[in-house]
């Protein structure tokens, strides 16, 4: 026997191992020979029960012959190369069965080489994840749908880029369309790129099922649609697009009520296996989300820039405007005003009353010529604040407008009523931020108050004061931070179900040796201005590390702290690498600590807040968003950074017996329940406040009402305190 003989019975020898191997494994598998043209020399049973083709089908074919119209030939040609070339590779390619049915096949190479390092076998192991591809493109569709509606586009993109999604991924070419109804079963829109024809056809025949006369509340699959009932409603349809069969899904509702239709049409005789009504069913859902979270998204919008009461901007919007004013370099004037009648008009008339004048107040307002250019809001339940913008010549013309006000009555009830306007005006611009404009306007409408009749009081020595206020806190912040002077009064955030504390958190406290108690109002703004503000961050962080070591150090039970971070502390490069390095210092657990992060960090860059949450979510840290609802960004990037907690602004509790506020936080409670978001409710002070957010759902409380900040001393004492009560229960 020669040495080719030799080789001969070896590789003989390799292929009856491998197909026994072959035949033991549950997946399919294909040996290919490269010797005989890449072609197929044998497959197991689960390749014949996966594609439908049997042994004499596949035998001397090539892995071509699973190819169909929707295969990728670009990935199909790189498979093909990868064999011939002996590479071994696992990829995803879109294959057909014999008959005709579309699937995600899993294709891996297993080049087999000889003792010579010939190439004498590849074995192909293929396995259908058409099931796991379609959960996957279905997420992402959601996520799609998600961000689209949190960036503002209109909900009709919205749909017809979930039909145009379903018609790339789905495994037969067809086309889809979505039809909502209202809920007295009326057709609203079609969208798809069919809507056009669809809407010509008679709306019974997309909505109802003809064969009783009611509307479609289940699945409705018409292999061949010539052949169904709907056949001469569909004719245009079947015509001009070949439709042969169509599949129908309704789109319901939490009450299980029908409010649209998703339909698939089909260029081909179609019937669905059941991996294809699992899709189906998947993707109804999918649309009745996009729905519900649209409504939830423009009813947060509405109630949270609206005052409904007078029909005037709310407050939340009016900030936003008038920040964008001094953003682009604009200038002007604010004022403040308020009828000195107010009260008596709520005596005689009621709220209604007080609501009817501020809105023909601000009426007036809009119809001056000079106030073209302003925005207009309610300000608190007796006063409205209006912006205009004016020329760097008006500026310096003193904004006298009462008279303006003063000609003609007011009309309450049908009666005449003449009014007394306080008004404090104050000056913006790039130089003055709008907080800091509100703050001197309504310093001087207090001046005005104070004063018999119609006056008008323009801010002016109060500013310097506050300048020199200001400058006196500057003078000292250095001295302060060298001290050790900042330091945490720890607050307890309270379950709303048990009334137990489950964690705290930590507010920064200045008590100067110079100035004494100083207000974080006063100190926090001069830490931000001059690039200060992450050094009284790190005092208060690394303090609460110390009080949480004792405690471990002690064996005592810990718990989670929420730390403020400021928005360029938050975005520094080394921020979560030394974060991470100052708690493992301590050798406290990552899962104690929270950092609070205001709505302005987002402002900067959401790739990089969500980049920097994840890292440190990977780390054991959680996140929350604070003050949640004092501008309309929060609703931009909620769904998009992954928080773990929601902070409802303590300006919302405070309205919380408004029934339109009281809405807006039902909604937010629920928008942060869909999203697997702990909501916390900041300053409850009363237990009608605590019951209310109790009853909402609302699953966390902080404020006066449960417990005021405290020092960690007085802290160690309530936890002792409870820890004894505990016991001698």
């Amino acid at each position: 026997m020669n040495e080719f003989d030799n080789l001969s019975v070896s590789d003989e020898g390799l292929y009856d191992w491998l197909c026994q191997m072959a035949r033991q494994i549950d997946l399919a598998v294909a040996i290919i020979n490269p010797n005989k043209g890449y072609t197929i020399e044998f497959v197991n049973q689960i390749f014949t029960q996966t594609t439908g083709y049997k042994e004499d089908d596949v035998l001397g074919s090539t892995l071509s012959l699973l190819q169909g119209p929707l295969t990728d030939m670009l990935n199909e040609n790189s498979i093909q190369e990868s064999i011939e070339n002996g590479l071994t590779f696992k990829t995803s390619s879109f294959h057909y069965r014999k008959d005709g049915y579309a699937f995600w096949n899993e294709v891996r190479h297993l080049p087999m080489f000889n003792q010579q390092g010939i190439l004498q076998y590849c074995v192909i192991i293929m396995k259908d994840v058409t099931d796991s591809m379609n959960i996957e493109s279905l997420i992402e569709l959601e996520r799609e749908v998600y961000f689209s509606l949190e960036t503002g586009h209109p909900l009709e993109n919205v749909l017809r880029n979930i039909c145009k999604s379903v018609e790339i991924t789905f495994g037969k070419k067809c086309h889809c369309s979505i039809v909502l109804v209202d809920e007295n079963d009326r057709m609203i829109n079609i969208y798809g790129e069919m809507w056009k024809d669809l809407k010509e056809l008679d709306e019974k025949v997309l909505l109802m099922d003809m064969k009783d006369n009611r509307k479609i509340n289940k699945p409705l699959i018409l292999k061949d649609l010539e052949q169904s009932i709907y056949h001469e409603a569909y004719r245009p349809i079947i015509d001009k697009y070949r439709i042969v069969s169509m599949w129908s899904q309704p789109i319901l509702n939490s009450e299980e009520k029908t409010i649209g239709l998703f339909t698939m049409y089909f260029e081909q005789r179609a019937e669905p296996k059941t991996i294809e009504i699992k899709f189906m069913n998947r993707i109804a859902p999918i649309v009745t989300l996009a729905l519900k979270y649209f409504d939830q998204k423009s009813a947060i919008h509405r109630l949270a820039f609206c005052d409904v009461a007078s029909g005037l901007n709310n407050y939340e919007r009016f900030k936003i405007i008038l920040n964008d004013f001094t953003a682009n370099q604009s200038m002007g004037h604010l004022y403040i005003i308020e009828p000195g009648e107010y009260q008596n008009i709520i005596d005689l008339y009621d709220r209604q009353g007080g609501d009817e004048v501020l809105r023909q107040l601000a009426n007036r307002i809009q119809n001056i010529p000079s106030f073209a250019d302003s925005i207009i809001a309610r300000y608190t339940h007796s006063a409205i604040i209006v912006a205009t913008r004016l020329s760097l010549r008006e500026m310096k013309i003193p904004p006298i407008v009462a008279e303006q006000f003063l000609s003609e009555p007011y009309y309450i009830d049908g009666k005449e009523v003449y009014l007394t306007l306080k008004i404090g005006t104050s000056s913006f611009s790039s130089r003055i931020n709008y907080i800091e404009a509100v703050r001197q306007a309504d310093i001087a409408l207090s001046s005005a108050l104070k004063v018999t009749g119609t006056v008008i009081k323009n801010f002016n020595m109060s500013l310097i004061e506050s300048v020199e206020q200001e400058m006196n806190v500057l003078a000292h912040f250095a001295r302060g931070l060298k001290n050790s002077e900042f330091f945490p009064m720890l607050q307890p955030k309270v379950n709303l179900m048990t009334g137990e504390i489950e964690s705290f958190e930590a507010l920064a406290r200045w008590n100067s040796t110079d100035l004494g108690v100083v207000s974080p109002t006063l100190f926090i703004p001069v830490a931000e201005n001059t690039g200060n503000i992450y050094k009284v961050d790190l005092e208060i962080f690394k303090k609460v590390l110390l009080w949480q070591k004792q405690r471990h150090d002690a064996g005592l039970k810990l718990y989670q702290v929420s730390i403020n971070i400021s928005p360029s502390h938050f975005y520094n490069p080394a921020f979560v690498e030394s974060s991470i390095a100052l708690i493992e210092s301590y050798k406290i657990d990552p899962k104690f600590i929270k950092f609070e992060i205001t709505e302005s960090v987002e402002l900067e860059n959401v790739i990089r807040a969500k980049k920097i949450i994840d890292e440190l979510q990977q780390l054991g840290i959680e996140t929350s968003i604070d003050d949640f609802g004092v501008g309309y960004s929060s609703l931009s990037y909620l769904q998009e950074l992954p928080f773990k907690e929601i902070k409802i602004d303590k300006s919302f509790v405070d309205n919380l017996a408004n029934p339109r506020m009281n809405a807006v936080i039902k909604t937010i409670i629920q928008l942060s329940d869909n999203l697997n978001m702990v909501s916390v409710a900041e300053g409850i002070e009363t237990e009608e406040q605590h019951l209310e957010l109790k009853r909402l759902g609302c699953q966390v409380g902080q404020g006066y009402y449960y417990y005021k900040p405290m020092l960690i001393e007085q802290i160690n004492e309530l936890l002792n305190q409870q820890l004894k009560t505990s016991f001698s229960k």
